[in-house]
């Protein structure tokens, strides 16, 4: 019983770490206009510190995975709060150009990258099947909310105490996230470091890695999808903002608060899917994933034909239902592969996809913006439908039956 109590405090500290990671990860979308009049940016650097920070997650997330597996939970949740926290705190001490502030992201994105891997394998022994979908779309709610938060809060502070100062402050508080779970969070029984010559014989090298996993057609088309729906996700993120403000003419505030409707729409859509997932189609997830691209492919194609002459409330329509897709797959996608590998190898197949989903993340806000400098708003959200569209197409390569039903599916990856 006190176990079951237990898991609950589990998953709240999961889910806040997450929340206040994630106004880092989606503080540089917000940031966007301040940053480009006070570096003179062009909206293609603006691209490329997003890109910066995205790029080195997906770096760390295989081997970060594959670590997780081996040494345990409370390591990596440690390691996934210094290393992100760390580097905004030197921001605010050493106030550097913007080549020193791009490694910085660069770091910081580094230890972002062990989030999905660390969390999800936690989770995954914590909680069972018949809720994981559930639990899974809580603690990823915690980054649309906190993406949500960025919009607002990075705005104001920035306002009040200028950019580098409020990124120290949000190092502060990562910084209160890590004691918290230095003191409060133990690991399950199952999740002891499970290191030794054997299993790192076993493991092999990360391109053994790639290879046993991607080898799996279902797991190799959610990779892609996930890349796919990765990248909406960044280019959202990045350059809702700067669109509203630039191409809609909304002010400052009024643009962060679209932001913070998308990203408050994502962490409905993470919890919603999750449980519609679960109740609804007895933990199919096949049928989810897909009315969660046809929404994406809508969304984005109207976004790119907006007119401003249009109805603000259809806009915030438009808005809600781009958070629900762009920023509310991920529960769905990393619940599907827990299931489908096996539990010793659990943080390392969140840590692969993470990799090839954050790969979607940081090209995307960086060709994105290099479209829209050269050819306009319009041509850079059709680039992005078209991914959307692909990942849709992928879909119908999956099976659609419930999980613990499908042979092929239960020969998990190991």
């Amino acid at each position: 019983m006190r176990r079951i109590q237990y898991r609950w405090l589990v998953l709240l500290m999961f889910a806040i770490s997450q929340l206040v990671l994630s106004i880092a990860g989606y503080g540089w979308g917000a940031l966007a206009p301040f940053l480009k009049k006070l570096m003179s940016l062009s909206n293609t650097q603006i691209g490329s510190i997003c890109s910066a920070f995205y790029l080195t997650a997906a770096f760390s997330a295989l081997p970060s995975g594959i670590l997780v597996d081996r040494y345990g939970v409370k390591k990596g949740l440690l390691a996934w709060l210094g290393l992100t926290g760390a580097p905004l705190l030197l921001l605010a001490v050493f106030k550097p150009g913007f080549s020193v502030f791009i490694m910085m992201v660069a770091i910081s994105g580094f230890g972002y990258g062990i989030g999905n891997p660390v969390c999800s394998k936690g989770l995954f022994l914590w909680f069972d099947i018949k809720i994981r979908g559930l639990v899974f779309g809580i603690r990823l709610a915690g980054v649309t909310i906190g993406a949500s938060l960025s919009g607002i809060v990075m705005i104001y502070l920035a306002k009040q105490t200028g950019i580098f100062n409020s990124l120290g402050i949000l190092g502060l508080v990562i910084a209160i996230m890590t004691i918290v779970v230095m003191i409060y969070y133990n690991n399950p029984i199952q999740s002891k470091p499970v290191f030794n010559k054997t299993l790192a014989h076993e493991s092999g090298t990360f391109f053994a890695e790639f290879y046993k996993f991607l080898a799996k057609k279902n797991f190799l088309f959610l990779s892609v999808i996930g890349a796919c729906l990765g990248m909406s996700q960044g280019i959202v993120g990045s350059f809702i903002v700067l669109y509203s403000n630039e191409h809609l003419g909304c002010s400052l505030l009024e643009s962060g608060f679209m932001l913070t409707i998308v990203m408050l729409s994502g962490a409905t859509g993470r919890i919603m899917w999750g449980l519609a997932s679960d109740r609804l189609f007895n933990a199919r997830r096949k049928p989810v994933l897909m009315i969660i691209s046809t929404l994406a492919i809508v969304s984005v194609v109207t976004l790119g034909v907006w007119d401003v002459s249009w109805h603000r409330w259809m806009l915030t329509s438009l808005l809600i239902g781009l958070g629900l897709s762009t920023a509310g797959w991920n529960s769905i996608v990393l619940t599907w592969v827990t299931e489908i590998t096996a539990e010793s190898k659990t943080a390392t197949a969140i840590g692969l996809i993470s990799t090839i989903g954050w790969i979607g993340v940081a090209s995307g806000p960086i060709i994105f913006g290099s479209i829209t400098d050269h050819f306009g708003f319009f041509y850079a959200w059709m680039y992005l439908a078209f991914f959307c569209i692909l990942a849709l197409s992928l879909c119908f390569f999956l099976p659609d039956t419930n999980n613990k039903n499908i042979p092929e599916l239960n020969q998990n990856i190991s």
